[in-house]
């Protein structure tokens, strides 16, 4: 549902649309699409939602954008994307208004992409970088993909050196998927920043979001958590709620040759949240090129830990508080723990400078006892599996 923040945006967009027939040279479309399919080599649990029969619903999309320029330094951006994927809703990806009086300052307004990680900004465009699936480790639901408000970019050069500077404030409203989980977010103040270096084929890239309070609600665990109120257990329930400040920090660097590419990312996930504690993730990337074709091989890895709440619900004493003490113990199991490793081998052919084919392996190693990941439908499944894409790129 698009907030109250971005109506405004809307309106003033259908307006400028309305005009574009006396000024068609102003405006400009341009859109992406993929078709990815893909499957894993096991029945026991599903990863991003594959299975053991192969599916192109999980990845493929198609996208159009408009660009129109009012001015040489007002412009308005839209972007309607269309998901084959059950867990993400089609409609109005990203609608903005940009103010870039220069070149190298510029303002948005509106619904825009929260620009943590390097892909970020394109994660929907399979075109503009080496994977298919980029690492889920880092590149996961956890993180906010898009907000309402503003922000501000700023480049500076000295001689060779460009730094780029940005700083985002706004609000976040959606539902997050991850392992089988379902989670409705609410957050009315979001922010942070981000630097980044480029000095030849050398980048450097550090990044922050933090949100003083995150407001969840998750439907599997309403009511567990209204029976302990109701028997008097405030003060467990209370620590079973998501309900409290959550930050993210990021360090990455990559080279980039005529030859081959070497790049990595680093981060750190923690919160005050009673339930949640922490995460790190990261992966280190290698790529060779051979004329058209990219050869790419990457190890991506995510460490999470959570805090056990103690159980002080008394045992034995009735059958109501049993059902209780036994409520929680299922609570204490309930969220996500997804430590994972990842070997991910690939490859890339631009067979036109709009079009590229992809295949990838990649091989799953999640720990027993965790989710990993996956979404687990027998007891018995090692977290351990193959999962099995190809993909065509394509961006017009």
């Amino acid at each position: 549902m698009i907030k109250l923040i971005v109506l405004p945006f809307t309106m003033a967009f259908v307006v400028l649309l309305s005009v574009a027939e006396s000024c068609a040279e102003e405006l400009k479309f341009s859109g992406f699409a993929r078709a990815v399919a893909g499957k894993i080599d096991t029945k026991k649990a599903t990863y991003e939602g594959y299975d053991d029969s192969i599916s192109f619903s999980e990845k493929s999309l198609i996208a159009v954008q408009a660009d129109y320029r009012v001015s040489s330094s007002f412009s308005a951006s839209a972007q309607i994307l269309l998901h084959t994927d059950e867990d993400r809703e089609s409609g109005i990806e990203w609608l903005y208004l940009t103010y870039a009086p220069s070149e190298s300052f510029q303002i948005n307004i509106g619904r825009l992409r929260t620009p943590f990680l390097k892909y970020s900004d394109v994660i929907d465009v399979g075109f503009a970088y080496p994977w298919i699936n980029a690492p889920q480790q880092l590149y996961s639901s956890y993180l906010f993909s898009q907000y309402e408000g503003a922000n501000v970019r700023l480049r500076r050069s000295f001689g060779d050196v460009v730094i780029d500077f940005e700083a985002y404030y706004g609000k976040y409203q959606d539902e997050l998927a991850s392992s089988g989980i379902n989670v409705d977010v609410e957050i009315d103040d979001m922010f942070g920043g981000v630097i980044e270096v480029n000095y030849g084929g050398l980048q450097l890239r550090t990044a922050t979001i933090s949100a003083p309070k995150v407001e969840t609600t998750i439907d599997e665990i309403a009511p567990f958590l209204q029976g302990l109120r109701a028997a008097g257990f405030d003060s467990i329930a209370e620590q079973f709620d998501i309900n409290d400040r959550a930050g993210s920090f990021l360090l990455g660097a990559s080279y980039d040759t005529l030859n081959w590419y070497v790049s990595g990312e680093w981060m750190k996930v923690s919160s005050d949240i009673d339930v949640l504690a922490n995460l790190e993730s990261f992966y280190v990337s290698y790529g060779y090129y051979l004329d058209e074709v990219l050869l790419h091989l990457t190890f991506a890895s995510s460490r999470q830990s959570l805090n056990t709440i103690d159980n002080v619900i008394p045992e034995g004493v009735s059958p109501e508080l049993d059902q209780l003490y036994f409520a929680v113990e299922q609570l204490n199991s309930f969220f996500p723990t997804d430590d994972l490793d990842t070997w991910t081998l690939g490859a890339r052919w631009d067979v036109k400078t709009n079009i590229a084919f992809k295949a990838e392996l990649s091989l799953l190693n999640g720990k027993e006892g965790r989710t990993s990941f996956y979404e687990v439908k027998e007891n018995n499944f090692d977290r351990n599996a193959t999962l099995y894409q190809v993909a065509v790129e394509w961006i017009f």
